[in-house]
């Protein structure tokens, strides 16, 4: 009895202790607690390099980010360097037009990175080099053939070291971001556009060959571009004078035109090109995917689930604006279906206005800055993976070792070969 009695008594002083202990508990004790939390949760937060440099950037240097700007002249002027110094754009696009010979190319890349030396994000030094008719390279680069050829070889080896080839000359000239490969299936010679440029009418051949282009790109340190979703091939349309109307449903585009990106994608590829193509049985509204938030937001980032940069077609191209009011409402279209960079290759006029449209869009509500921010973010992010700021200077007579070399001519050598 005595026993339960004291084990009593120890049971509510044990009971007593612990009510005291609460009480004594502040609000502003707990309220410190979790203050601390939402602390650690801020710090870490910052801690994040891109965010970090993302929430110093001013409105002008986001929006610069957004857009790729090509240049006519054959040396860069004084208004390729007020895009960059001023307007703190993202990237340049190289052609033919804009050098000589190799030489003049590496001087380019350096100077246009000596001017964006002050700018809070490197370039992006773009060119379209696919081989065969695309091929933007100057004299004395290794050239190889159309795609067309490396499928119908079906050797994907083969097409592996082309692409390191590739990529190994273009981080030589001081490119780093290249318009390739091409994902379109094409099923028709009348589709001049593309027909050389495809590699197959075959989903399996073309996801086979476009994955060892971009992974022989990407081990060169080369950002690769997969192009043109949501696939151009099933069209004579050329979208550079017209707008293409391509006729399949859903499920023929999920289970053909889109084999090759969803493999892609799988792969890790880090950017795609949107082409200027309607799929009228998808998105009734007509408007090319380039201004399509079915194609773009829908599917290629919510069913495919692509959380990497989405690029446009050049928006000098007639087909952009066709079934449009304005340029206005096509970029603002083109900015809420979720794209992230806009490429604008050859009229200065065109390349003002855009910036000019995104900017008053903010200004006035009609562009939020979330969307804004979510871009640049997905910009930060793969410049900081591929390091692209500390790639210069280039080194010219260095580099020039690296290019038109006898090893690379034996890679093209043994594609011929094999015809």
């Amino acid at each position: 009895m005595k026993k339960k009695y004291m084990l009593f008594v120890l049971f509510l002083f044990i009971c007593t202790s612990i009510f005291i202990v609460l009480k004594n508990i502040s609000p502003t004790q707990n309220s410190n607690t979790d203050k601390n939390i939402i602390d650690s949760k801020s710090t870490i937060h910052k801690e994040d390099p891109s965010i970090a440099l993302l929430d110093s950037m001013t409105l002008d240097e986001k929006i610069g980010q957004l857009f790729i700007f090509g240049y006519t002249e054959k040396e860069p002027s004084e208004e390729i360097k007020a895009f960059i110094q001023k307007y703190k754009i993202g990237g340049i696009i190289f052609f033919k037009r804009n050098y000589q010979s190799v030489d003049d190319l590496i001087n380019t890349t350096n100077q246009l990175n000596s001017w964006n030396a002050k700018n809070p994000l490197p370039l992006f030094l773009s060119i379209d080099e696919e081989g065969g008719s695309v091929s933007r390279i100057p004299a004395g680069c290794t050239k190889f053939p159309h795609a067309k050829l490396l499928g119908q070889i079906n050797q994907p080896t083969l097409t592996y070291n082309m692409g390191r080839v590739m990529g190994k000359e273009l981080s030589s000239l001081g490119i780093n971001l290249d318009y390739a490969p091409v994902l379109d299936i094409v099923f028709s010679k009348r589709n001049k556009l593309l027909f050389n440029r495809s590699f197959s009418n075959s989903p399996e051949i073309v996801s086979n060959h476009s994955e060892m282009i971009f992974k022989g790109l990407q081990d060169e340190g080369i950002i690769s571009v997969a192009k043109h979703f949501p696939g151009h091939g099933d069209t004579i349309i050329d979208s550079h004078g017209n707008l293409p109307h391509i006729m399949i449903d859903k499920n023929t585009l999920m289970n053909r035109e889109l084999v090759p990106f969803k493999n892609i994608i799988d792969q890790g590829i880090e950017a795609i090109m949107i082409g200027h193509l309607s799929l009228p049985k998808i998105d009734n509204s007509k408007v090319p995917a380039t201004r399509s938030k079915i194609l773009v937001k829908d599917i290629l980032r919510n069913e495919l689930g692509f959380n990497k940069l989405i690029i446009t077609d050049d928006l000098d191209m007639k087909a952009y604006t066709k079934n449009s009011n304005s340029f206005k409402e096509s970029i603002l279209q083109s900015i809420h279906a979720g794209i992230d960079i806009f490429l604008i290759c050859h009229t200065r006029e065109l390349q003002l206005e855009a910036l000019s449209i995104i900017k008053n869009g903010v200004q006035t509500g009609e562009i939020s800055e979330d969307e804004i921010n979510a871009s640049v973010l997905r910009i930060i992010k793969i410049k900081n993976k591929y390091k692209l700021a500390k790639r210069f200077p280039i080194d010219v007579e260095k580099a020039k070792s690296n290019i038109g070399t006898l090893a690379h001519k034996k890679v093209l050598h043994d594609i011929l070969m094999m015809r």
